[in-house]
């Protein structure tokens, strides 16, 4: 190319068609490759303003591609011209800066961004490209995103924003540590100072992990800060959503905000646990955290891996809850469930962490047999080979827990199966029925102790989902179940778990909001069932059921309650 010749500031359709570079000659003259080859050239005669041109009796293709060549080339100049303009205005800031301040990127190349072609090296992303341009741009974010890194500052965090003083919060997080820890693999030894430091890295984690700890301090303190706690974690948990990769923080921020999302927002599904956990398990692909490759032995992995390993399967745990509570698809496969028993073959393996194995294998068994409908003998056979293989945990501390689960699925399997049995099947469906829904309450309440009101949420959502049932199963069967069972003695089992709720924690606790709950529904259902004089359930309005069935749809279904549908179980929220 002779040198005093330049690319054209836009290609000419000839050129363009072969995708080949176009040198101009002269203005309105045809470019080089034309006028060598001596053809028509659309630069002889075309401005960026010209009217495309017409065909006169042509074909309609023909004069459609004309049209569509003529708006491709006058998006060519007019991006040739704004480009221009840009960089003569970052030349004339730069002078105007008088050297004061270096630019940190390099000059827009027009050149290149009109010719791909000629850097064919290495081609940025797109993304990356439009990131680049936006900088170069002079744009900036208006607020930072405060979840994307474990190495941020500490500026946006409820110490600094005057929420809490750093005493406080101290104090909170080390109630957490002690009842809760464990769940997000804490170091239960590490001086609280230290602690602190940790987890404010992340004002997501520092935020839910106050928020939990706030409800078991004192009412009066709880009804002042936790809805102010509340919503700095859903600010920043939207802000967080649309980072990645995310650091090992964010996954046990979301943990504790899914495990405990009834406590902080005072009713079931005030935050979306199922939502939450399913979004954090998507963002584990990429993070990478939890990647450990298939046949990895946990023997020789050491123990920030091992504690990773106990989030995920913690993790896998919760999104399986509210996938069989609110019947909605899991983000899980069996290559995702297979991976959590790795923990087991870990010499530092403890009761706690088998017993979080066992309940997600038997969660994945009630997900893929009793979320739609339930071909009873085949579901029975599946629980039947679960507590084959975990039979051993039941002999094991803690053990009330697993049995819960268990008699949970039954239950599940047994109501699908009640709607459509025949009449002596559904006898023995309701006796069977009771006999689960009681003995999940009379365990709940025979092995309380300090722990106890440290449970997770679905620990009180599975036992007043029984009493919930219980309820029912007395309401549209009296008759029927008279004949085989003292039903004063289950109003009273009903009533004594109210009690029991009742007492466990301050009013702001799950278990009491549960306890009003239940009362409330014995008292719509059984109103000639008077309440035993040591029980807070005589001063409850039953009104409050219809308002907790709006409140509680996975206990109440998403219909107004009709005794003569022959529904026991409506959708629900199951229970650890």
């Amino acid at each position: 190319m002779p040198p005093d010749r330049g690319r054209a500031s836009k290609a000419c359709t000839a050129c363009r068609k072969q995708k080949t570079r176009c040198y101009e000659t002269a203005p309105g003259r045809p470019c080089l490759r034309c006028d060598r080859l001596a053809q028509e050239c659309s630069l002889s005669a075309d401005t960026p303003y010209s009217r495309p041109p017409t065909s006169g009796a042509g074909n309609g293709a023909t004069e459609g591609n004309n049209i569509t060549e003529y708006r491709l080339e006058r998006l060519e100049s007019l991006v040739y011209d704004l480009a221009k303009r840009l960089e003569q205005v970052e030349s004339e800031d730069g002078h105007e800066e008088g050297g004061r301040t270096a630019k940190s990127y390099t000059p827009l190349d027009v050149a290149n961004l009109l010719n791909p072609e000629a850097q064919r090296e290495q081609v940025p992303a797109p993304l990356f490209v439009l990131r680049d341009v936006t900088a170069q741009s002079g744009i900036r974010c208006t607020e930072r995103t405060t979840t994307n890194t474990p190495s941020r500052g500490l500026s946006d965090d409820i110490i600094l924003k005057g929420l809490l003083s750093e005493q406080e919060a101290s104090s909170l997080l080390a109630l957490f540590n002690e009842h809760y820890g464990r769940w997000v693999s804490f170091d239960a030894d590490a001086p609280i100072i230290r602690l602190l430091e940790d987890v404010r890295k992340s004002p997501l984690l520092l935020t839910a992990c106050c928020l939990i700890a706030v409800r078991h301090v004192s009412q009066e303190l709880a009804s002042r800060l936790a809805p102010k706690l509340f919503q700095d974690a859903k600010a920043l948990l939207s802000q967080s959503m649309l980072s990645v990769p995310q650091p090992l923080e964010f996954f046990q921020a979301s943990l504790v905000l899914s495990l405990w999302s009834t406590t902080i927002g005072q009713l079931p599904l005030g935050m979306d646990s199922w939502l939450l956990s399913g979004f954090a398990l998507q963002h584990s692909i990429a993070s990478g955290l939890f990647a450990f490759e298939r046949g990895t032995r946990s023997t020789v992995l050491g123990q920030p891996d091992l504690d990773r390993l106990c989030i995920w399967n913690h993790l896998c745990l919760v999104h399986l809850h509210y996938c069989v509570g609110t019947r909605r698809k899991s983000v899980l496969d069996d290559d995702d469930i297979s991976r959590c028993r790795l923990v087991l073959g870990s010499n530092n393996a403890t009761n706690f962490e088998s017993r979080m194995v066992a309940e997600v294998s038997l969660y994945w068994v009630i997900y893929r047999n009793c979320s739609l409908s339930t071909d009873l003998p085949k579901t029975q056979d599946s629980l039947h080979r679960w507590k084959e293989e975990w039979g051993w945990l039941l002999d094991q501390p803690r053990s009330q827990f697993v049995q819960m689960g268990y008699f949970f699925a039954q239950l599940m399997a047994y109501d699908q199966s009640l709607k459509t049995g025949s009449s002596a099947v559904r006898e023995s469906l309701l006796s069977e029925m009771v006999r689960l829904s009681t003995s999940i309450i009379n365990l709940a309440i025979n092995t309380t102790d300090e722990r106890t009101r440290h449970l997770t949420d679905h620990i009180y959502h599975m036992i007043s989902f029984a009493a919930v049932t219980l309820c029912r199963l007395l309401s549209n069967y009296e008759e029927q179940l008279s004949l085989s069972h003292d039903l004063q003695m289950l109003d009273g089992i009903v009533l004594s778990l109210v009690s029991w709720l009742h007492a466990i924690g301050l009013p702001c606790h799950v278990a009491y909001t549960m306890g009003d709950v239940v009362a409330a529904f014995h008292k719509k259902l059984r109103p000639n069932t008077g309440p035993s004089p040591n029980t807070s359930y005589a001063g409850v309005d039953p009104a409050i059921q219809d308002d907790f069935a709006q409140l509680f749809p996975e206990f109440y279904g998403s219909t107004s309650f009709d005794l003569m549908d022959g529904s026991i179980l409506p959708d629900f929220q199951p229970l650890v």
